[in-house]
């Protein structure tokens, strides 16, 4: 099946390729198993794929995805605002970052350390991490970690971590796409 204008091909996911799947989630020890726990008790699992990604939904909800040149599956921002303003989970380690930030990473602009006011858990280099918006009531970016959180301090300056994601990409389209024509 075929799926709207974004051309998504959207199929059935076998339960050899999610046992795979939730293999590899369960294995980041990041991820809160809350997330993990609830993505093993929904019953109809779809893959949409496009060339550059692939979204896995759960029943209507699109929780994982994976883009090209990163080969694993990552809690989409659809699924880091639901669990987060649903339940008070943070599937994530979490930054929030300040007002001046918000729009380079709406771009698709990596986090840089002066741009953080606050990390909430902590996370090792290559790790993900969830980026919130400075209201705290929703995130923004999902990424990875380019060092450890202990390193980040108001007196280093660079890259901490890298924009896989962000609010209104190509893959935040297709996820409210997805959510709002397969709950239907």
């Amino acid at each position: 099946m075929w799926f709207g204008a974004m051309s998504l091909k959207i199929q059935y996911l076998s339960k050899k390729l999610l046992k795979e799947v939730l293999r590899s989630v369960e294995a980041r020890s990041e991820i809160d198993r809350i997330f993990i726990d609830t993505l093993k008790q929904y019953e109809e699992i779809r893959l949409a794929s496009d060339e550059d990604f692939s979204i896995i939904v759960f029943d209507s909800a699109p929780m994982l995805f994976k883009v090209k040149g990163y080969d694993a599956y990552i809690p989409t921002l659809y699924a880091l605002n639901y669990f987060y303003n649903t339940k008070g989970v943070r599937i994530l380690p979490t930054v929030v970052v300040d007002e001046g930030a918000v729009k380079p990473l709406l771009r698709g602009a990596d986090i840089m350390i002066p741009g953080i006011r606050k990390v909430v858990g902590s996370f090792s280099k290559g790790q993900l991490v969830a980026v919130m918006h400075p209201s705290e009531r929703y995130f923004i970016v999902v990424g990875i970690a380019l060092m450890d959180s202990i390193g980040i301090a108001p007196t280093v300056k660079g890259k901490c971590i890298s924009n896989i994601s962000h609010l209104e990409d190509n893959v935040w389209k297709a996820s409210l796409q997805l959510a709002k024509s397969l709950s239907k």
